[in-house]
C-alpha cells in the first residue's frame, strides 16, 4: 500500500500539479510574465548564446539612376553575448509518517501537496522576481555602518548604498531614496545568508527583527561594517554569485562593471540610457529618457515603465497635476497601470516591489529574453519517482528546478533613472 501512495504522489506532482506550477507562477510578476523565452539565443553546454547586432546594414544607399548597380556591402556586423546556465530550485518536505496515516485517503496527500505546491510556487516566483531585478550577486543588504554587530551571532543592518563591502558590486546601489526597499526586506527565518566579501562567514537565520537578524548554525557571524549580506547559493560558498543575471547587469552606469555578457560596455548598443541625479520624478525626465532609448529601438518595440510604490503614487500626483487621466487600465495582458505618453507612443507605469529604492526602468520587452533549458519540472529519482529521498532521514522531498538565465540583447534600447524621490 506504500508503493501506492508513493505512485499516487509521483502521479499527482507529474499530472496535476506540474501543469499549474508551468501555468501559473509565471504570472505572478509581471517580468515573469511578459518576457519572452529563448528568442534569439542558443544553448551550448552550460552557456547560452546570442548574436548581437552592433551595426546597421552597410549595403543600404541611393542609386544615381537605374544603371547603377547595387551596393554590394553586406549586412549587419555581430558580436557573440554569452551568459551562464544557472539553476533555481525550491523544495518541499512530506514526511514518511504523512505518508503512511495516509493509505486510506490518496486525497489527503494530494490536498496537502497542492497546498505546499501553491505556496512553494508563489515564493519561487517572488524570490526570481528579486533576482530578475538585481545583478547575478544577490546582495540584499549590508551591515550598518554603525553599531553593524549587536551581539553574538545578531547582525545589524541597513538598505545597500554604494559603500557595501564586497569587491564585485558597482557603484549603482543608491540606498534609500523613498524607503521602499527596507533592510530586511528579503532576509527570512531558516535563509542560509553569507556576509562579507567572497562567503567571508555564513549562517542560518534562526529569528529578525525589523532591523536585525540572529544567526545561528555554523556560529556567530563576525561582521564588520558595511559588510554585504548576500542569499547563500545551495554550496554554502559561492558568495551568492549563482544567481541569474538581473537588469541590474544589463542596465549598469559607466563606474558598474566593464562588461555585460561577455562583452565591454562601449559595444555598439550595449550602453544603457542611465542617469543618476538625485531630485524629484519629473515628467521631463521620463520623455528624456524616453527619446533616448527610442532612437535605438525597432519601430514595433514594446515597452514598459516599472517603478516602486511611492514613485507610482508620484506618477499619479503629476498627471493630476497635469488634469490627466489617472484611472489603472489593462494596459498589457491583464496587467493594470498608468498611461505614459511621450513623442506619440503609450508606455505603461506599472508598479512592482521588487523595483529598487528610487529606480525607473523603461523596459524594451522586445530585447530581453528569459533563457531556459526545458520549462520549471520536479526532480526525479532514478528509479523515475517524483519524490526524493532525504538523506539520513524518514522525510521525503519534492524539488523543483529550472535552469535558466536572461539577457538584454540590447540594453541601448532601455533606460534606468536612480535616485528619484516623492
Amino acid at each position: 500500500m506504500a508503493n501506492l501512495i508513493l505512485g499516487d504522489i509521483t502521479a499527482t506532482l507529474k499530472e496535476i500539479l506540474l501543469p499549474y506550477v508551468r501555468d501559473n507562477f509565471p504570472k505572478q510578476t509581471i517580468l515573469l510574465d511578459q518576457m519572452k523565452r529563448n528568442s534569439r539565443v542558443t544553448q551550448m553546454n552550460d552557456e547560452f548564446i546570442a548574436s548581437i547586432y552592433t551595426s546597421r546594414h552597410g549595403g543600404v544607399a541611393a542609386l544615381a539612376d537605374d544603371n547603377n548597380e547595387v551596393v554590394q556591402s553586406g549586412g549587419r556586423d555581430t558580436s557573440r553575448a554569452t551568459v551562464s546556465v544557472e539553476t533555481i530550485t525550491g523544495a518541499l518536505d512530506i514526511s514518511k509518517l504523512a505518508i503512511d496515516a495516509s493509505k486510506s485517503s490518496t486525497l489527503a496527500v494530494q490536498n496537502t501537496l497542492q497546498s505546499q505546491t501553491e505556496k512553494l510556487a508563489n515564493d519561487f516566483a517572488r524570490q526570481l522576481n528579486r533576482m530578475l531585478y538585481s545583478d547575478g550577486i544577490g546582495v540584499v543588504s549590508m551591515v550598518r555602518a554603525t553599531g553593524g554587530s549587536v551581539g553574538t551571532g545578531t547582525v545589524a543592518v541597513e538598505a545597500i548604498t554604494g559603500s557595501v563591502d564586497d569587491g564585485r558590486t558597482s557603484a549603482d546601489y543608491y540606498g534609500t531614496i523613498n524607503g521602499d526597499i527596507l533592510p530586511m526586506k528579503y532576509i527570512h527565518v531558516d535563509q542560509i545568508v553569507g556576509v562579507g566579501t567572497g562567503g567571508a562567514a555564513d549562517g542560518t537565520v534562526t529569528s529578525t527583527t525589523g532591523t536585525s537578524f540572529v544567526s545561528g548554525a555554523p556560529g556567530a557571524i563576525v561582521t564588520a561594517a558595511n559588510d554585504s549580506v548576500y542569499i547563500q547559493d545551495g554550496s554554502g560558498e559561492g558568495a551568492g554569485t549563482s544567481e541569474p543575471l538581473g537588469i541590474r547587469a544589463a542596465l549598469s552606469s559607466t563606474t558598474g562593471t566593464s562588461t555585460y555578457a561577455g562583452l565591454a560596455r562601449n559595444t555598439t548598443g550595449w550602453t544603457p540610457s542611465f542617469g543618476s541625479v538625485s531630485e524629484a520624478l519629473s515628467l521631463a525626465r521620463l520623455e528624456t529618457m524616453d527619446g533616448d532609448v527610442q532612437e535605438y529601438a525597432d519601430m514595433r518595440d514594446k515597452f514598459i515603465l516599472l517603478v516602486n510604490k511611492t514613485l507610482y503614487r508620484k506618477y499619479g500626483d503629476l498627471l493630476t497635476a497635469m488634469r490627466r487621466t489617472v484611472n489603472s487600465s489593462d494596459l498589457l495582458g491583464g496587467w493594470k497601470g498608468l498611461e505614459f505618453a511621450a513623442g506619440g507612443n503609450v508606455v505603461g507605469v506599472f508598479r512592482d516591489f521588487d523595483v529598487p529604492d528610487g529606480e525607473v526602468l523603461m523596459i524594451n520587452l522586445d530585447t530581453w529574453t528569459i533563457c531556459q533549458v526545458s520549462d520549471v519540472d520536479w526532480m526525479e529519482d532514478p528509479a523515475g519517482g517524483g519524490l526524493l529521498r532525504k538523506q539520513n532521514t524518514i522525510m521525503y522531498q519534492a524539488v523543483m528546478h529550472w535552469f535558466m538565465n536572461t539577457l538584454c540583447l540590447a540594453p541601448a534600447a532601455n533606460g534606468k533613472q536612480t535616485r528619484k524621490s516623492a
